[in-house]
């Protein structure tokens, strides 16, 4: 877990995809990894789904579950990886992973400009949807917590 003191590092948008993801402990014990969840409830044991829990899997397999469950909330119909919404959404979780990942590791240069070209292309995919399409920018910054393109 992230201690208190990185907690105030990790932007708002970050806590607001964690619990978008269902990332706390109770919800998390339900969740099982490597598409365990569609077996009967029944056919594991409580050992085995506490094994498979989001609570013991890796930083990568979080990041996967965030940005699959910020695609299912920003989709318009099943499958739909490309809208916009959707590709900020998917950006932003990498985004506040990239970021606490160089909150912690200070000298990590390689991370900290791939994080800048990740900003500034989620910046340019947001001022393409507040152009085209202001209603769905809108909701987009609501639900993300982002902050308005100036």
């Amino acid at each position: 877990m992230v201690s208190s003191a990185l907690r105030a590092f990790l932007p708002s948008s970050q806590r607001l995809l964690s619990s978008l993801a269902g990332s706390t402990s109770t919800q998390n014990s339900s969740i099982l990894r490597h598409k365990l969840g569609r077996l009967p409830a029944n056919s594991l044991s409580d050992e085995v789904k506490k094994a498979m829990s989001l609570d013991n899997a890796s930083r990568s397999e979080r990041v996967k579950f965030q940005t699959m469950s910020a695609i299912k909330e920003f989709e318009r119909q099943p499958g739909d990886t490309g809208s916009t919404p959707v590709q900020i959404a998917a950006l932003t979780v990498k985004i506040d992973s990239l970021a606490s990942h160089c909150a912690i590791n200070k000298k990590d240069h390689h991370n900290k400009r791939a994080l800048t070209s990740l900003i500034t292309r989620r910046r340019k995919l947001m001022q393409y949807l507040e152009r085209k399409d202001f209603d769905s920018y809108a909701e987009v910054i609501k639900k993300l917590g982002l902050k308005a393109l100036k």
